[in-house]
């Protein structure tokens, strides 16, 4: 499979009155065509920043790209200037927001928004350009095409607005399509609904997707490889397999915790991470989940842990995989 994305060392800051924030800490990753890649973790890890430095939506100030390299198709992101951008957004790398609502313009037809980016990417005249808005529409299965097309976004359903947003992602045919909580706004039953149809679409056309969520459930039948977030870092990657049924970090463990499952008996309590995530205005020298850790070391709190490689595929940034830890002599984890 052809590479699609290659991330490196990647760190993003926003100067503040405050001073600086340390939103992204050194994020590497890749993805190839065909695949999903889901970035997990709490609100404020870096996820949703992480994926906006890639199409760099961040406002430049206050948000600075401090170090690293993001590679699309070949084109470093990072030095493009922002015309390049305005060409690169929609043809090479689309993103599906949360709130559909606010992304989409009040005061114009459903189909005239479609239409509009198609032409502004693609050499079409309005006839084609047009078509090719009704033909995205069936493809993210929205009923009567012709006349939702004429319709305003107000007479659509959030889950129906969540699939116009859809259509207009896929409308450039994209190598990379970027989902932000993309479900966040849905009930359960239209969440199922637009992951199915997501999952279809990488199907069809192959497109690379980054799911990004808060919520492990949602990404447990679709995703190839899932990257676990923590303080601006990448704490833990591998397959969706490895992620939920051999999980190597403390902050992962404890996120699988937290989700009820359906043999859970009712008398299980729900476990709760202790404490909060550090203050990335002056972020921890060492492991950034010490403080809330119940394995935690002196080395946990003095230095930052490496990679470790517990499988092919998996990697985890953890003392306590070091061949040295205590609880490997022991015999424990």
């Amino acid at each position: 499979m052809n590479k699609v994305l290659e991330v490196n060392d990647l760190h993003v800051s926003f100067d503040t009155y405050a001073g600086e924030v340390k939103a992204v800490r050194g994020v590497t990753f890749e993805l190839h065509e065909g695949e999903v890649l889901a970035i997990v973790g709490e609100s404020g890890c870096g996820k949703s920043v992480t994926a906006q430095t890639i199409m760099k939506l961040n406002p430049m100030p206050p948000a600075r790209i401090v170090s690293g390299e993001i590679q699309l198709a070949g084109k470093n992101i990072v030095k493009a200037t922002e015309k390049e951008m305005m060409n690169i957004r929609g043809k090479d790398v689309s993103m599906i927001f949360q709130d559909p609502m606010t992304c989409l313009n009040p005061t114009m037809q459903v189909g005239k928004q479609l239409t509009e980016a198609i032409r502004h990417h693609q050499n079409l005249s309005k006839e084609a350009a047009h078509k090719e808005a009704l033909r995205l529409l069936e493809l993210v299965n929205i009923p009567n095409v012709k006349q939702r097309a004429k319709q305003y976004p107000h007479e659509f359903s959030g889950g129906m607005r969540q699939r116009v947003m859809i259509a207009m992602a896929l409308s450039c045919a994209p190598k990379l399509l970027i989902a932000d909580e993309p479900t966040t706004a849905l009930d359960v039953t239209i969440q199922a609904q637009i992951m199915d149809l997501l999952q279809e679409i990488k199907e069809k056309t192959n497109t690379a997707i980054i799911l990004i969520t808060h919520d492990l459930g949602v990404v447990a039948s679709m995703a190839d490889r899932v990257a676990v977030m923590y303080a601006g870092k990448v704490v833990e990657t591998g397959t969706a397999e490895e992620i939920f049924y051999r999980p190597s970090h403390p902050y992962t463990r404890a996120l699988l915790k937290s989700l009820p499952t359906v043999e859970m008996d009712r008398s299980v309590r729900l476990v709760s991470i202790a404490g909060t995530p550090p203050d990335l205005l002056n972020p921890p020298v060492g492991c950034p989940f010490a403080s809330r850790c119940e394995h935690a070391m002196k080395i946990c709190i003095e230095e930052m842990p490496p990679q470790f490689d517990p499988s092919d595929n998996h990697q985890a940034a953890c003392w306590l995989l070091h061949e040295d830890c205590p609880s490997k002599k022991d015999g424990g984890e």
